[in-house]
């Protein structure tokens, strides 16, 4: 019987967390906050916030579409982002000077038209709300997430300690 009690920990664990993703997505406030067992918030979670940031930022300002996901931009973010983890730098060009346009071209992307924005976040709760308002106050930033001409993106994260590299990638096809 205690087998079976064990085996279901799983699906109550997952059904909370999903739980908790909902009710933190919902209501007026929406602030990200650290997991259940008060540790720092995964990449994965500051990835998906930060997405969430930027469409709710374009809808307040009346800029249409909302942004879709794309996968394989975001592994393209994502990749940038550890590598200036994992190298000690941070730049639009990686330490081999591969820019935006040679990483999507190298993943076979195909685009019109690409911009990135990037971000660094130390000792915060709340890495992608941080990082947005930064963002936001930056007008080259500002007008990436604001251009109605991208339709899709991508966001990558990468984490060591309480740092957070943030890497978002916007495209138009």
């Amino acid at each position: 019987m205690r087998s079976q009690v064990i085996s279901r920990w799983p699906i109550l664990i997952l059904l909370l967390a999903a739980f908790g993703l909902a009710m933190g997505c919902s209501g007026s406030g929406g602030d990200e906050s650290p997991t259940a067992a008060g540790g720092a918030l995964s990449a994965d979670d500051v990835e998906f916030r930060s997405l969430q940031l930027v469409n709710r930022a374009r809808s307040s300002e009346n800029v249409d579409p909302q942004l879709g996901l794309d996968p394989a931009v975001a592994a393209v973010a994502r990749k940038h982002s550890r590598a200036m983890r994992d190298q000690g730098f941070f730049g639009h060009a990686d330490k081999s000077g591969n820019t935006l346009r040679q990483r999507l071209d190298a993943a076979g992307i195909q685009y019109r038209g690409a911009a990135e924005n990037l971000a660094q976040v130390h000792h915060e709760s709340r890495p992608a709300a941080v990082a947005h308002s930064q963002l936001m106050s930056s007008a080259s930033h500002r007008a990436n997430i604001l251009n109605p001409k991208y339709r899709l993106a991508g966001v990558g994260v990468a984490k060591s300690g309480d740092t957070y590299w943030i890497t978002q990638i916007f495209i138009r096809r």
